[in-house]
């Protein structure tokens, strides 16, 4: 087992130690729950120039939230409202489709803050 780590650390320095990873990769199975801070604004898409809120996250991740069923409404409205910045507990989701299809589609299991 160790020389089988060792080899792979060899590789990895040999190569130059970087890995690209496309640009939307994420390391958790989704459905996952993850804490992540970021801004609800809204964004104009060019091709169609319709309006979409979106969810820019402090890790320069672009997400589209999706309400848990069991957080309440009111919560979620105000982590969804243009301008607020919150720190909130998301999992990504790949069963649902969304029309802007920018980002990464994620739903909101808890606000553990909302930022003034």
């Amino acid at each position: 087992m160790l020389r089988n780590i060792s080899a792979l650390l060899f590789g990895f320095v040999f190569l130059g130690g970087c890995i690209d990873l496309p640009e939307q990769v994420t390391i958790l199975p989704t459905g996952t729950p993850f804490v992540v801070r970021g801004t609800a604004t809204v964004v104009t898409v060019m091709n169609d120039n319709q309006s979409c809120l979106v969810w820019l996250a402090d890790n320069g991740i672009t997400y589209q939230l999706f309400q848990d069923p069991l957080l309440e409404n009111e919560l979620f409205d105000q982590v969804t409202a243009p301008g607020t910045t919150s720190r909130l507990v998301v999992a990504t989701r790949t069963d649902i489709e969304v029309g802007c299809q920018i980002g990464i589609v994620v739903e909101v299991q808890d606000v553990l803050e909302l930022v003034d």
